[in-house]
């Protein structure tokens, strides 16, 4: 029986744009062929102590390989990698600015074991005389740069600047600096995220910042991180958690044509580093689909991403709880965030495009009391509602899939798995993996419609739970269709809504993040 609707990831991106999605942005149709690796920061819980057991855990995940900390072991290391048929991308050394320097026995090792293997010696620098991005330092640190240029360049061996937190190289731009000023093509740098994020911060330059640095960009290395957010518990997490945009950030890695590989950065997060590693492989996976399909981002400057009337529904800065009555919201004057309007009841806000299968972030916020609900598809709700303290949430709690309803009663609504609600007037999150309902080529359903995973605030509240039909109060009571817009309900209390984006097509949902599992959480000290 010939499926109707079983769209392709290519044909299911043509479907949002040809429905007129706006700010969609399309990633390369090559996009996350980079190789991705582990650092072995994330392989340090004295499981994967010996070069072997680094190497069966990595090929067994599916991860291209790793660095190793250090020169000593990067032959023995490599004898193990070939064995799994996995690479050794670097090793990690971290150097004194001296202009007197000599490459030791260790460097010398391991650029001989890393010849003609297409890796590289990182370099992190310090230096007791300049201050932290000091390019007054850079006539001392350039001859040792050279001599380590020259003597791995016969070799086919790269040397890639790293940049750390509280070291003279501390940022991306020290490092192509002196990438460029070195003058060796086999000379380049690094951009590490987490140290981008604890240096700076400022995600609005990294565009302009990547494109720039691509002529002499050796490597990348990436994390779960939190936005805005300081320490490295909070930006160092498996890869899929975090508030961080990483979907935006792989996009905007792609368009700068960037090929190059891309490390796990793992220092210091606690727990089996095999499930660790085996939740941010499979995020991984899942990312590399996603970035093949445009993204449309619905709220920003104004309201063009949705159609017909928007009510009362203003663009604002930020919301916050109006200080004057906790059941209302108050906002500042800006761009970025949908409130709907000062009585908070109003149209509800439905998009111009229309979505299958999908993968959704929302982030909302209600103040006490309040009620709202995201409908996928214009039919299925995940419901929005200040939740905060309930013990035993119902399917119409905050994350519930809302019940449907015949006959005056309510049925087959999905509670939460757990309440991951926050306190009135916070900012909140869903995650969402959305599988549309099939249909055969006479139109007949033959499956329904499911929610694949649903993330609340971290915490995983659904998976592979099927929905029948429309849930109470869609837009389509009755019908259900391969195509439907998402809606975001205004008319049921005060509530806002920022950073919501869509991408349509079969994206695999991650495996993490486990919540039965105690929280990951980094040291907070420095570290590689």
């Amino acid at each position: 029986m010939t499926a109707l609707y079983i769209l392709p990831t290519a044909a299911a991106c043509l479907v949002v744009l040809a429905l007129g999605a706006l700010d969609c942005h399309a990633a390369d149709p090559n996009a996350l062929a980079n190789p991705f690796f582990a650092q072995d920061t994330g392989l340090r819980d004295g499981k994967n102590a010996a070069p072997a057991q680094r190497a069966e855990t990595l090929a067994a995940l599916g991860f291209a390989g790793s660095d190793l900390t250090g020169n000593k072991a990067a032959a023995e290391t490599l004898k193990a990698y070939d064995a799994k048929g996995v690479r050794l991308f670097a090793t990690y050394n971290w150097l004194q600015v001296d202009p007197n320097w000599q490459p030791d026995d260790g460097i010398k090792q391991a650029i001989e074991a890393l010849k003609g293997r297409q890796g590289f010696i990182w370099v992190a620098m310090g230096n007791k005389k300049y201050k932290p991005s000091d390019p007054a330092g850079d006539d001392e640190a350039l001859p040792m740069l050279r001599r380590l240029a020259d003597l791995a360049a016969p070799k086919g061996v790269r040397v890639a600047i790293y940049p750390h937190t509280d070291a003279w190289v501390e940022r991306v731009e020290d490092t192509i600096r002196l990438a460029r000023k070195c003058q060796r093509a086999n000379v380049g740098g690094t951009f590490n995220l987490c140290h981008f994020l604890q240096v700076d911060g400022d995600t609005s330059k990294l565009p302009a910042l990547l494109k720039d640095s691509r002529d002499k960009l050796f490597a990348v290395t990436i994390s779960g991180a939190d936005a805005g957010a300081k320490g490295w518990d909070r930006l160092i997490q498996p890869l899929g958690r975090g508030t961080f945009d990483m979907d935006r950030f792989l996009r905007t890695l792609c368009g700068a044509g960037y090929k190059g590989p891309i490390g796990l950065q793992g220092y210091g997060i606690r727990g089996d580093s095999r499930a660790i590693l085996g939740e941010s492989i499979s995020a991984w996976n899942s990312l590399k689909v996603q970035a093949l399909c445009p993204r449309v981002d619905l709220i920003g400057g104004d309201f063009s991403a949705f159609r017909g009337e928007t009510g009362d529904w203003l663009i604002a800065a930020d919301a916050m709880l109006d200080p004057k009555n906790e059941n209302r919201l108050a906002w500042t004057a800006g761009a970025g965030v949908a409130v709907n309007g000062p009585k908070g009841s109003t149209e509800h806000l439905v998009t111009k495009a229309e979505h299958g299968d999908c993968r959704a972030h929302i982030e909302f916020m209600v103040p006490k009391g309040s009620n709202s609900g995201v409908y996928f598809q214009g039919r299925y709700e995940i419901q929005v509602l200040d939740s905060w303290g309930v013990k035993a949430p119902g399917s119409g709690d905050c994350g519930g899939i809302y019940e449907r309803w015949k006959d005056d009663k309510g049925y087959e609504g999905r509670p939460p798995r757990v309440n991951a609600s926050l306190p009135p007037g916070q900012w909140q999150m869903f995650d969402v993996w959305f599988r549309a309902p099939r249909f055969d080529g006479a139109g007949r359903k033959i499956a329904d419609a499911r929610f694949v995973k649903v993330i609340h605030n971290g915490k995983v509240i659904h998976e592979n739970q099927p929905v029948t039909g429309p849930t109470r109060a869609a837009m389509f009571e009755q019908d259900e269709k391969p195509l439907g817009p998402l809606m975001f309900q205004g008319d049921h209390g005060p509530v806002a809504y920022r950073n919501c984006w869509i991408v349509t097509g079969d994206i695999p949902a991650p495996s993490g993040p486990n919540p039965d599992a105690p929280p990951a959480k980094a040291a907070r000290v420095a570290g590689k």
